[in-house]
This record gives structure tokens, C-alpha cells and sequence, in this order.
């Protein structure tokens, strides 16, 4: 199999020694543009249509080397995602599709524990050893029983305990949740866990608490600090809603009541809330 759709195409100009000129897209034909214009390849007619063909195999061969470190077919066997980018293309970047379990940070207060069946892992005492822990999401079905706070943005997730949320469990979503995660909060094992989704208060906030939401129901609830409408008023940034306003619209149209309550007071004042004022008051 080829590594890519235009190596497939360059293995077929090697095969015929030419290729039909409709088979290549305008991505094609730029990524080739510079063997177009050395006459390594060359577009003749054919019949009714046109075809493109190889004058220069050597030069074609060094082009290949150059773009195929591993050739057209690339690396056989079994190799992760971004290690086989990097050996057929150079870019761990272009990795198809990155496989494997997700990987977590939390951080824990009081006697915070998760259990799979006997096992426990003590995230309190790993938090306050090495100030976060760990854990790669795998077949483990590990549990948590208490309330959790997602929390949408770094320098949050470091102090999440100032924020008095009453959670002793706290994941860092790294702003959009992955669609793995979700599924491990949504999970059999995770089902006693009541989460409290502590992000932005402006659109991309608002629609990724009703991420959780739909995943989760009837266990999640917005963060919504008693002095909400005051910071508001006095830390608001305009430059959150110029850039979500389709997603505004569509919040507009929601009957959750926290949502309604958020979206009232971005379209009161006309800002957004930037989540991490809560650790500046």
C-alpha cells in the first residue's frame, strides 16, 4: 500500500511510464510543480485527452528518495502513527490517526482515590508528593466516587482548589474535551462521579459544558461563582463573543438554565469571561 495518494500516483507513472493528466489533482500537480518545470516529467497528448509522462527516471528516482525517505510503499509491519510519519514522511505530524489510550492529568485533595475493582491509586497523596498525577485511560475501568471538576485551562488547573468548588477531583480538559475522555466519564465505572465543568464563560465555554452534559446527564453542573455579574462587569473581554457569534446564536436557543443564565449576562454587557479572574479575586 502506498504511503499517500500521490505516492500511489508516482508508483503508477514508474509501472506505465505515464500517467493519465485527469488523475491529478491541483495538490498533486503542486507538490510535482518543480518536476514540471526541470522536464523530469512532461504532459503530452494521448488520444482525446493528455498524459503525463517521465523524461528524466534518475532525476524522478532523487525526487522520491527526497519526498519517500522509506520509499513509495513505505515501512511494513507494525509501527505507531507518529513514529511511521517520521519514517515516511519526515513529520510525525502527518500521522494518519494516533492510536492508543489517552493520557490525563489530575490533581486531588483530602483522601481523593480512584479504585478498579481491589486497586486503588491515592491521587491526593501523588498531588501533594509531585503536585499532579497521571494516568493513562487503558481497559482499566478506574472509578471515582465525589465530584469532579473538568477544568477547561492550565493556570486554573494548578490552583483549582482556590476556587472553592466543593470537587476533590480535578482533570485538566486541555481546552476541548477528547471524545476518549468523555467516553471514560460517561462510563459504567465513572457513573457515581458528579461533574462540575469549570471553564470560560463565553461561547466555546458554554458549548463545551454541554458537551459534558450530553454525555453525562443528570450529573453535571456549570461553575457558576456567586459574584458571576460582577466580574462581568469589571473583567470582561469583548474579543471573546467577535469570534464565537454563530456559537452565541446557537446558545441563544438552549433551555439549560446555568447556559441561559451565562449567555444573559454576555448579551448584557457584550463580553466574556475569561475563566482564570477567579483565581485574581
Amino acid at each position: 500500500m502506498a504511503v499517500d495518494a500521490l505516492a500511489g500516483k508516482i508508483a503508477l507513472l514508474y509501472a506505465q511510464d505515464g500517467l493519465a493528466s485527469s488523475s491529478l489533482s491541483a495538490r498533486d500537480r503542486a507538490s510535482l510543480q518543480s518536476l514540471f518545470e526541470t522536464g523530469v516529467l512532461e504532459e503530452v497528448r494521448s488520444g482525446a485527452g493528455r498524459r503525463v509522462v517521465v523524461k528524466n527516471h534518475a532525476a524522478l528516482d532523487t525526487f522520491v528518495q527526497r519526498l519517500y525517505p522509506s520509499g513509495l510503499e513505505g515501512i511494513t509491519g507494525q509501527l505507531a502513527p507518529r513514529s511511521r510519519a517520521v519514517a515516511e514522511l519526515r513529520d510525525s505530524k502527518k500521522a494518519r490517526t494516533i492510536v492508543g489510550p489517552p493520557l490525563i492529568l489530575l490533581r486531588g485533595v483530602g483522601d481523593c482515590t480512584l479504585r478498579n475493582g481491589e486497586a486503588v491509586l491515592p491521587v491526593a497523596y501523588w498531588t501533594e508528593l509531585a503536585g499532579v498525577a497521571s494516568l493513562r485511560l487503558d481497559e482499566r475501568q478506574w472509578g471515582y466516587t465525589g465530584v469532579l471538576a473538568v477544568v477547561e485551562n492550565l493556570e486554573v488547573f494548578w490552583n483549582f482548589e482556590r476556587l472553592e468548588t466543593g470537587a476533590q477531583l480535578a482533570l485538566y480538559a486541555q481546552g476541548r474535551l477528547s471524545g476518549r475522555i468523555l467516553e471514560w466519564l460517561a462510563s459504567p465505572a465513572m457513573s457515581e462521579a458528579r461533574l462540575l465543568h469549570c471553564g470560560d464563560y463565553d461561547p466555546v465555554g458554554m458549548d463545551e459544558y454541554l458537551r459534558l452534559k450530553a454525555a453525562c446527564p443528570n450529573r453535571s453542573n456549570l461553575f457558576l461563582p456567586p459574584d458571576l455579574e460582577d466580574l462581568f462587569t469589571r473583567y470582561g473581554k469583548r474579543e471573546l463573543l467577535g469570534s464565537n457569534a454563530a456559537v452565541l446564536a446557537r446558545l441563544r436557543k438552549v433551555e439549560d438554565k446555568e447556559v441561559r443564565r451565562v449567555v444573559q449576562l454576555m448579551d448584557r454587557y457584550g463580553v466574556g469571561l475569561e475563566q482564570e479572574v477567579l483565581l485574581a479575586v
